[in-house]
């Protein structure tokens, strides 16, 4: 009996196991809200076979306004991720942070840029869970 119940718990978690860590991927429309104002961008996180990708592209910005690159130091763990996005300026490169925790079809967290921390939040569009 006691063998039959550890069977079934490894073999629920091994079918589970696919699905842990993918919270974040999906389409998401996130904002930081920052003292300048609410800056909103479409981020997409998709499952690659060496982990995670990360896109995002600013919502309502001039076509010749920079953006910040793709997704680096990429962690999903669970709810929880975090990654970084580079923004060439001609002062020199801005590193941004990002964390943030998932629940449901939303997330909190913080977007950083060396000591300066804002709010970052979004809503799933579609993916994931």
């Amino acid at each position: 009996m006691r063998i039959t119940a550890v069977l079934t718990f490894l073999l629920v978690a091994g079918l589970a196991a696919p699905a842990f860590g993918q919270s974040f991927v999906g389409t998401w429309t996130a904002t930081a809200d920052s003292a300048a104002g609410k800056v909103s961008e479409t981020v997409k996180c998709v499952k690659t076979n060496d982990g995670f990708a990360i896109t995002a592209k600013l919502v309502g910005a001039p076509e010749d306004m920079p953006q910040a690159g793709l997704g680096t130091d990429i962690v999903v763990n669970g709810d929880s991720f975090s990654y970084k996005r580079t923004l060439s300026t001609p002062q020199g490169d801005l590193v941004i942070s990002y964390s943030g925790v998932v629940s449901g079809d939303a997330f909190m967290g913080m977007a950083q840029i060396g000591d300066f921390k804002v709010p970052y939040n979004g809503v799933r569009v579609t993916g994931g869970k």
